[in-house]
C-alpha cells in the first residue's frame, strides 16, 4: 500500500513539474510583460511542492484514521440499529416474543464441543458462547423462527455487558445472493460494505473481514437452490464446503448458519454438512405457547376461546399442527384482528379456523386474509392501497422472482427489475425515447446549420454522432452495475477530501486536454487562416489548455463529490435510484454548460482581439487569435442559433447571441450525457415504470416502502424481500385475490 501511494505521488509530481515548466516558458515567450512572466516562472514550480506537502499531510491523517477497533465499533453500532428495527418488524404489534425451544442434533462426526442437549431463545447467547469452536447451525421448519433466533443471537452478542472490544462483530447476511465461485472472504467484504453503506467503505469492510473482526451470521442456506437442482450443481453444497474451510488464526473461524431442516437433511445425506459445528433444531410450539401468544396479541381474549380450547384439547389435531410456528400464529392474529375502519367491529371471527380440514387449508386461508388485513392494519398509512391492488402487485413480483432469479431468489432490487416488463420492450422504448429527445434538441439546430460551411458540417456530424451514441446506449441489453451519488458534505468537511480525489482530477486532466485541443483545432481549420496554421498554434494551445483545465476541474469536482452508491448513506433501497438520477441530471448538464461557457468566452475574446489586431491598434498578441475567433464563431453560430430564438430577440450584440446559443447547446448536450452516459440504471428504471403500467404502480418505490412499513416486506441491504418465503411462494401461485 505504501509503495503504491509513493508511486502515485511521484507521478503526479513529475506531471505537475513538467506542465508548470511548459506554461512558464510559454508565458515568457508569448507576452511582453517581463514582471508578470518572471512572477509566473518563479511561482509555478512551487505547485508540485505544495501538492507533496498536502499529500503527506493527508497520508498521515488517513493512516491515523485507519483504526480497526474504531471501524469495528462503527459496524457494531450499525448492526445493532438495523437488527433492532428488523426484530420489531418481525415480531409485529405489541412486541410479543415466543420463547421458542430448540434441541441439539448430533451429527455422525465433526461436532462442536460444549453443546447442551437443549436450549431456548432467551438463553441462546450463553448456549453459543459454550461452543468450541463457535460454530452453530440453526435448522427448523418453515416459519419456525430461525431468522428471529439469529437476530436475538446477534443483538445478544452485541449488548453483552462483558463484551470485549476486540470481539468480532456478528453481521447477518443473506446467502441467496452468493455466487459460490467467488471466495467467501471477498463475498463477505462486499456484502458488509453494501449492507452498511455510508458507514464503511469497501476497503474498511475488507480490512475487518481479513482481520477476522466480522462474525458471519448467514441466513437462508435453503434459498440457494430449487428442489429440482441436481446435487452436483447445488450452490448450497459448494457453500458448505467453503464455510467448513473458513479459518482464522486460532483454527476454525466462528460463524452461524440457518437452514430449513429438510434441505439440510438432504445435504447431510450426501455427506455435505458444516464441519466442527453444533446443529440445533427449533421445536414446534406447544399449545401453551400458542395460547399465550394469541391471548397477548388480542384485546378480546374471549373471541379466541374456542380456538384456545381446540389447541389445548387436541394438541395433535389439524389446528394445532397448522399453528405450530410463530409465523403462522402471526398470520392468524393479523387476519382475525382486522376491524372495519368505520365501526371498529371485527371483520371475521376466529371460529372460522375450526372449519378447515387440513393444515394446508389453514395455511392458504390465512395467507389469503393476511394481505388485506396487513394493509388495513398498516401502522402509519392504512388503506393507502387496497387489498386487491396489493395482492396483484406483490403476486406479479413473486412470479418474476420465481421465473427469473436463481433458485427463485428473494431479493427485490429496484434497478434490476426492468426485465420484468419485457427485456425487448423496455430496450425499444428506451431507444425510442432517446430518438425523440434527440429530434427535439437537434432538429432545429440541424435545419438552420450552414451546410456549405466546414464548421457547420463538422458541427452537424459531431452532434449526430453524439446522439447516435446516446441512442445506442439506451438500447443496450445491460445497464451499469456501479452507480454513483453525490456527497456534497465533502465541501464542508476537509477530512473527506482524499488523495484519491486529487488523482481523479489529474486523470481527468489527462483525458480532457485532447478534447480541448481538438475543439480548438476544429475552430482554426474552420476559420480558413490566411496566414497559415502556424499563426494559430499558440492560440490553439492556449485555448485548448483552458478547455482542458476547465473540463478537468468540472469532471474532477463531480467525481470528487460523487462516490459509488455503496459508500453513500443508504436510508432505504430506493436510494440508489434517486442517487443515480441525481448524479446524471446534475453532472451532465453542469459539464455541458461549463464547456459551452468557455467556448463562448473564447469566441468573444477571439473576435474582440482579432478585430483589434486587424485595426492595428494592439501589438504583441498572436495573429492566431483572429483565426480562432473566426473559426469558433462559425461553429458556435451553427450549434447555438436554433436554441436562441425568442431568447435573444432583444439582443443586438452578436457576442451575447453567441453566449446564449452556446449555453443552450451545452445544456442540451449535457442533458444527453447525464441521461444516457451517466444515469444508465436510473433512466432504465424510469422507462421500466412507464412500460409496467397496469401491472405495477407508477410510484413503485413508495409502494414498496409502504409494504415494508406494513410488515409485508422486509429490507435486506439494498433490496426488499418478502416478509416470509412462504408468502412469496404462495403469491407466485395465486396471481389474483
Amino acid at each position: 500500500m505504501g509503495v503504491s501511494r509513493t508511486r502515485r505521488v511521484t507521478v503526479v509530481y513529475v506531471a505537475l513539474q513538467t506542465a508548470t515548466a511548459v506554461v512558464a516558458l510559454w508565458l515568457t515567450k508569448q507576452f511582453q510583460v517581463a514582471r508578470m512572466a518572471a512572477t509566473a516562472v518563479a511561482l509555478a514550480p512551487t505547485v508540485p511542492g505544495a501538492y507533496l506537502a498536502w499529500a503527506a499531510y493527508r497520508e498521515d491523517r488517513a493512516e491515523a484514521a485507519a483504526d480497526v477497533d474504531a471501524k469495528a465499533r462503527v459496524l457494531a453500532a450499525a448492526v445493532a440499529a438495523a437488527e433492532t428495527r428488523q426484530r420489531a418488524q418481525l415480531i409485529g404489534p405489541g412486541a410479543h416474543r415466543i420463547d421458542v425451544a430448540f434441541t441439539h442434533r448430533r451429527e455422525p462426526a465433526n461436532n462442536a464441543a460444549g453443546a447442551r442437549p437443549d436450549g431456548r431463545l432467551t438463553d441462546v447467547v450463553a448456549y453459543y458462547q459454550r461452543l468450541r469452536p463457535a460454530r452453530l447451525v440453526i435448522t427448523g421448519a418453515p416459519g419456525a423462527g430461525k431468522t428471529l433466533l439469529a437476530i436475538e443471537l446477534v443483538l445478544g452478542l452485541l449488548t453483552r455487558p462483558d463484551r470485549a472490544p476486540d470481539e468480532p462483530v456478528p453481521v447477518r447476511l443473506s446467502l441467496a445472493s452468493w455466487d459460490t465461485e467467488r471466495p467467501l472472504h471477498q463475498w463477505l467484504a462486499q456484502q458488509v460494505h453494501e449492507q452498511f453503506s455510508g458507514r464503511l467503505s469497501l476497503a474498511d469492510a475488507r480490512q475487518l473481514v481479513d482481520s477476522h473482526r466480522v462474525l458471519p451470521v448467514l441466513d437462508g442456506l435453503d434459498e440457494m437452490d430449487t428442489s429440482t437442482t441436481p446435487a452436483a450443481r447445488r450452490r448450497a453444497a459448494r457453500a458448505l464446503e467453503q464455510l467448513s474451510a473458513y479459518q482464522d488464526p486460532t483454527g476454525n473461524a466462528p460463524l452461524v448458519l440457518t437452514c430449513r431442516t429438510p434441505q439440510y437433511a438432504e445435504l447431510a445425506a450426501l455427506d455435505v454438512r458444516m464441519r466442527e459445528a453444533a446443529r440445533i433444531e427449533l421445536d414446534p410450539l406447544t399449545p401453551a405457547q400458542a395460547t399465550a401468544y394469541l391471548t397477548a396479541r388480542t384485546t378480546s381474549p374471549a373471541r379466541w376461546a374456542t380456538v384456545v380450547d381446540a389447541l389445548t384439547t387436541a394438541p395433535g389435531g389439524t389446528l394445532a399442527r397448522a399453528l405450530s410456528t410463530p409465523w403462522r400464529l402471526n398470520l392468524a392474529a393479523t387476519a382475525y384482528e382486522e376491524r372495519d375502519r368505520a365501526t371498529l367491529a371485527h371483520l371475521r371471527h376466529p371460529d372460522q379456523l375450526l372449519t378447515l380440514a387440513s393444515p394446508s387449508a389453514v395455511r392458504d386461508h390465512l395467507l389469503a386474509l393476511y394481505l388485506p388485513a396487513a394493509a388495513s392494519l398498516h401502522r402509519t398509512r392504512p388503506g393507502r392501497y387496497s387489498g386487491d391492488q396489493t395482492h396483484r402487485w406483490l403476486a406479479a413480483l413473486a412470479a418474476h422472482l420465481a421465473a427469473n432469479t436463481p433458485a427463485g431468489g428473494t431479493d427485490i432490487v429496484l434497478l434490476q427489475l426492468w426485465p420484468m416488463a419485457g427485456r425487448l420492450r423496455v430496450r425499444i422504448t428506451d431507444a425510442v425515447l432517446a430518438v425523440l429527445l434527440a429530434l427535439a434538441c437537434t432538429a432545429p439546430l440541424l435545419a438552420q446549420a450552414d451546410s456549405s460551411s466546414p464548421a457547420g458540417l463538422l458541427a452537424g456530424a459531431a452532434v449526430a454522432l453524439y446522439w447516435l451514441a446516446a441512442i445506442w446506449n439506451a438500447g443496450r441489453p445491460t445497464v451499469p452495475d456501479r452507480l454513483h451519488t453525490f456527497r456534497l458534505h465533502r465541501l464542508r468537511n476537509s477530512d473527506e477530501v482524499s488523495e484519491e480525489t486529487a488523482f481523479k482530477v489529474v486523470r481527468t486532466l489527462v483525458a480532457t486536454l485532447p478534447i480541448g485541443l481538438t475543439i480548438a483545432l476544429v475552430g482554426v481549420l474552420a476559420g480558413r487562416p490566411t496566414n497559415g496554421l502556424a499563426d494559430g498554434w499558440a492560440c490553439l494551445i492556449a485555448v485548448g489548455l483552458v478547455l482542458g483545465l476547465l473540463g478537468a476541474a468540472t469532471l474532477g469536482l463531480a467525481k470528487g463529490l460523487t462516490t459509488p452508491v455503496g459508500d453513500a448513506p443508504l436510508t432505504d433501497p430506493r436510494h440508489p435510484v434517486r442517487a443515480d438520477l441525481t448524479v446524471g441530471l446534475v453532472a451532465g448538464p453542469t459539464l455541458g454548460l461549463a464547456y459551452a461557457l468557455v467556448c463562448a468566452v473564447s469566441i468573444i475574446l477571439g473576435t474582440v482581439y482579432g478585430t483589434t489586431l486587424t485595426a492595428g491598434t494592439v501589438t504583441g498578441h498572436p495573429a492566431g487569435i483572429h483565426t480562432l475567433g473566426a473559426g469558433l464563431d462559425a461553429l458556435a453560430t451553427a450549434l447555438g442559433s436554433a436554441f436562441t430564438t425568442g431568447l435573444t430577440a432583444g439582443l443586438t450584440d452578436s457576442r451575447a447571441f453567441l453566449l446564449v446559443g452556446w449555453l443552450a447547446s451545452g445544456l442540451a448536450m449535457g442533458l444527453a450525457a447525464g441521461l444516457y452516459l451517466i444515469a444508465g440504471a436510473g433512466r432504465r428504471y424510469l422507462v421500466f415504470l412507464l412500460c409496467s403500467q397496469g401491472r405495477l404502480p407508477l410510484r413503485l418505490g413508495s409502494f414498496f416502502h409502504w409494504a415494508y412499513e406494513g410488515g409485508l416486506l422486509r429490507i435486506s441491504g439494498a433490496a426488499y424481500q418478502f416478509r416470509h418465503r412462504e408468502l412469496q411462494d404462495w403469491l407466485a401461485g395465486h396471481p389474483t385475490p
